[in-house]
């Protein structure tokens, strides 16, 4: 499996992509953090900016959006609009909304392997292509979510999670509480519990951007499912309302071009209970097709299951083997899933990028076997070669921290039983 070309151990769920469309919502804050409310700019199939034409999705279509304003643009994922919205609210405003969010930053759960992603910008830039000049070209390509921004789906959940609570963003945690047998808080060694039951807060969106601006936000992302021409409709569900954002990128991994397929959203509504990041590497449809029935189907249960519906049936299925694992996925459907409409939001192939995915420089964390000694061995030299010291000994891991473990020396193994001959 570490040799699979597909890299089936890699947890996606920490490691950086291009988020396409989904990145839209940063892009809303940013340029309502700027006082665009009210401002509508129109879709013409796209916009110029210096000697390159950058098309709207719809330009496929052969038809344009129209003038819009911000929460049926959100609606529509209208290139265009943002594109001339996230230049008039500045790549810096987009890169102080982002950081807020915890665009690339570390989550602060301090797994191994956690990539932070890119928020790109003229700092950015000097620091990592000092032989390009930032431009009103870059800032477009950001405000879409191409180009050189990367987020991981623990950031995109994190960030919309501050959408559906109205403007807090919080820190991710793992563990909600630990108990012992009596109920009791376990305690740490300075007599605290173990686990806060107070969530971090990054930060406070409301600081730069009003309570009233926030639900137009949330309008638009209401939209993208419930109405018709929204972006969204596979994922609408009977009995709940459903919010959120679609978004497909196209990217170049090792040679190959690929969409990475989308959907991000929260349910209820009204009263948020659940956020659901969905992403498909290695599509060819788009992320209302691809990612927003997956979505659908893990709110559909998680709901079910709350009220006490939901009765998990297990049974055996037989390996998935499949001959190409890295065969581009069209759609995905279930039975009694919503149907799609032609308002359906495709990747822009001019603005794909060569950039780094998530299987690239991506490695399972699988220790080296030990030898009798509890020593670990070069596996460049033979066995009874010259022993090589002991590696330098690791972070203590989230629990080893929570609960005050100190690490043990590991126990000699066993020897193995010596083997008669008959």
């Amino acid at each position: 499996m570490r040799k699979d070309e597909a890299d089936p151990l890699v947890n996606r769920a920490i490691s950086a992509l291009p988020p396409g469309s989904t990145f839209k919502l940063i892009t809303s804050f940013a340029g309502l953090r700027k006082g665009l409310t009210n401002n509508k700019y129109n879709c013409g199939g796209g916009v110029s900016y210096g000697d390159h034409f950058f098309q709207c999705w719809v330009a496929s279509k052969h038809y344009t959006h129209g003038t819009l304003g911000l929460a049926d643009a959100i609606k529509v994922s209208c290139d265009s609009f943002f594109y001339q919205y996230g230049n008039a609210a500045g790549i810096q405003s987009i890169d102080i909304i982002g950081k807020m969010l915890g665009i690339g930053e570390e989550s602060g759960l301090q797994l191994s392997g956690e990539q932070t992603g890119n928020m790109p910008g003229p700092e950015w830039m000097q620091i990592h292509h000092p032989q390009e000049r930032w431009s009103s070209a870059q800032t477009a390509n950001v405000s879409i979510g191409q180009g050189y921004t990367l987020v991981s789906p623990l950031q995109l959940a994190m960030a919309y999670a501050t959408a559906a609570n109205g403007g807090t963003c919080y820190y991710p945690r793992l563990v909600d509480k630990v108990l012992n047998q009596d109920g009791s808080p376990v305690l740490d060694e300075h007599g605290k519990p173990a686990v806060s039951q107070t969530p971090r807060v990054r930060s406070d969106l409301r600081r730069e951007v009003s309570p009233q601006d926030i639900d137009l936000v949330r309008k638009g992302l209401w939209k993208v499912v419930n109405e018709d021409g929204g972006t969204g409709g596979r994922a609408r569900l009977k009995d709940v309302v459903v919010a959120g954002k679609t978004g497909t990128a196209q990217a170049t991994d090792r040679g190959h071009e690929e969409n990475v397929a989308w959907f991000t959203c929260f349910a209820p509504f009204d009263h948020p209970k659940y956020v659901v990041a969905v992403m498909v590497q290695g599509a060819s449809g788009h992320g209302g097709e691809v990612a927003g029935p997956i979505a659908t189907r893990i709110l559909e249960r998680v709901l079910a299951q709350d009220e006490g519906k939901f009765d998990m049936q297990v049974a055996w299925l037989a390996p998935a083997h499949k001959a190409n694992p890295l065969q581009l996925i069209k759609a995905v459907s279930y039975a009694g899933g919503n149907l799609g409409s032609e308002d359906e939001e495709g990747a822009d192939t001019s603005q794909s990028a060569d950039v780094q995915m998530a299987s690239d420089n991506a490695s399972p964390d699988v220790e080296p076997e030990a030898d009798a000694q509890g020593r670990v061995a070069s596996r460049a030299r033979a066995p009874r070669a010259q022993p090589v010291a002991p590696p330098p000994e690791r972070p203590r891991n989230f629990f080893e921290r929570l609960f005050g473990v100190k690490r043990q020396p590991p126990p000699l193994p066993t020897p193995p039983p010596a083997r008669r001959r008959f």
